[in-house]
């Protein structure tokens, strides 16, 4: 009776004031999935990234245009990668640069967030992908630490997760984005000119350095489209992606830059120099808005940045201390 006087279905009787919780996509190292305290600290990260986002000025006008029904069969996701590289005006063997993968992540609205989570070691992260139920937002936090041939993969992958995250979640979610990855760096037509170089070449496996290079990717990303397309062929797959092969990759690892390296020159910038590049490159609205948020709590908090950006406390107390001097 309580509905009629006051004049609401039982539904709204009930509906929560809270907002609903963050939707998260995590990976760490060799593409682990997360479970226990890694997930808890990935939903704080999302947590008070929701917090943050009030302090943010919303980008799009619309609502970010996400996939209707997204699907792991091979042939909608090679669709969905293709009309990608259309939007960004690529022909199939063009270079994808990290520039269009920002144009991607900003017309899609998500808020980018760089970060240095260490440079690959054990244990540490790769990315961070939120999705705010409640403002349709997406905040991608990456870590600048990895290596360069992986960095483009990570961040294909990430924008996948934007696409599809709400709809495709865990172990479905990162099988979407993973092909994804594969099929927007390295299309088919350009795994089968590589494919058609590799069968006239006396080393075939420098044919495909040649490309992981020019393309900015690593070798396993070539070789695995060219075992794809084999495979879809009907034909045996190179058989290049042997024990021997591992052994030589994981051996040339440690002489592989970090993508830091190649953003400022050396795996340690200063705090400014970091914020100054960042914002720069990847027009993230991140740093001003912890700016923001100081200078309304009326001081430093070094504790929700570290706690935001999952980095040490160290690391956030230089840069609480930058961005409080740079408003200063």
């Amino acid at each position: 009776m309580l509905a009629e006087a006051l004049q609401l279905t039982v539904e709204q009787l009930f509906v929560s004031d809270e907002a609903p919780e963050p939707v998260v996509a995590y990976r760490t190292k060799n593409n682990r999935a997360v479970t226990g305290a890694a997930l808890d600290a990935a939903q704080e990260v999302a947590l008070h990234l929701r917090e943050l986002a009030q302090y943010v000025e919303p980008r799009l006008k619309y609502e970010p245009r996400q996939l209707k029904d997204p699907q792991l069969d091979l042939d909608y996701v090679r669709g969905i990668a293709a009309e990608t590289r259309a939007s960004l005006e690529l022909l199939p063997e063009q270079v994808l640069t990290n520039e269009h993968l920002v144009r991607l992540f900003k017309s899609f609205g998500a808020y980018l967030v760089p970060v240095f989570w260490g440079l690959n070691k054990e244990r540490h992260e790769n990315a961070l992908n939120v999705y705010l139920p409640e403002s349709k937002e997406s905040w991608v936090v990456f870590n600048l630490g990895c290596k360069k041939d992986d960095y483009k993969y990570w961040l294909a992958h990430e924008y996948a997760h934007c696409l599809s995250l709400h709809k495709l979640q865990n172990e479905q979610g990162e099988t979407f984005a993973e092909r994804f990855a594969q099929f927007l760096l390295f299309p088919d037509e350009a795994a089968q000119a590589c494919l058609d170089e590799m069968r006239a070449a006396r080393k075939p496996i420098e044919v495909a350095d040649g490309y992981a290079e020019r393309l900015g990717i690593s070798i396993v990303t070539v070789l695995k489209g060219v075992d794809r397309l084999l495979v879809e062929q009907h034909k045996p797959e190179s058989g290049l992606v042997n024990q021997a092969f591992w052994r030589r990759w994981k051996a040339g690892r440690e002489l592989v830059p970090s993508f830091a390296h190649e953003l400022f020159g050396t795996d340690t910038p200063a705090v400014d120099e970091f914020i100054a590049r960042c914002e720069q490159v990847y027009d993230t609205p991140v740093f001003k808005a912890l700016a923001n948020l100081q200078r309304q709590e009326g001081g430093r908090n070094p504790a929700f940045i570290a706690a935001a950006l999952k980095v040490g406390l160290g690391e956030a107390v230089g840069l609480s201390h930058a961005l409080w001097q740079a408003q200063a």
